[in-house]
């Protein structure tokens, strides 16, 4: 359930957010992945930075290639100096500000939107064509989004 949003920075004050997080141990809601995939390959199909592995769809699914695609990203923005921590995730940007409350970085999603506004304007005015956007209305509450994965072995616990 993507979204437009809005911050209180005047360089983007307007902005595509997610509802839940997306990458790894994310919720991945099939539009929120959606949008990050889109402006993924916006930006990569314009800036002068090597691809990331792996032909990623915007198909709505985040596995492997679309988490790598995050991380590479992450880590080209920390490669130019810029604030963003290197997580493989794309977190919802809670009440409209630019930084994380725990990490004190710019929000991973606040940077791809502002990338993909700047090198290609007209793909992302075509965002509302590419991802099911949500009225604000009916936007949900932010929730926690750090989903830990079944397959995590349990440690034994106990005594001799």
């Amino acid at each position: 359930m993507a979204f437009l949003d809005t911050t209180k920075d005047q360089q983007l004050p307007l902005f595509y957010n997610v509802t839940r997080g997306v990458g790894y141990w994310c919720p991945n809601e099939e539009q929120d992945v959606r949008l990050v995939q889109y402006l993924l390959q916006t930006v990569y199909a314009k800036v002068p930075w090597t691809s990331p592995k792996g032909k990623m769809k915007v198909d709505g699914k985040c596995g492997p290639i679309t988490e790598n695609w995050i991380l590479k990203f992450q880590l080209d923005l920390r490669g130019q100096k810029q604030s963003v921590t290197a997580d493989r995730r794309v977190d919802r940007v809670r009440d409209n500000k630019v930084a994380g409350s725990f990490s004190k970085t710019i929000y991973t999603l606040l940077w791809l939107n502002h990338m993909a506004q700047r090198v290609d304007p007209l793909a992302f005015a075509k965002v509302p064509d590419q991802v099911q956007l949500t009225p604000i209305g009916a936007v949900p509450p932010p929730k926690d989004d750090f989903i830990v994965p079944q397959s995590l072995p349990v440690p034994a616990v106990g005594g001799l």
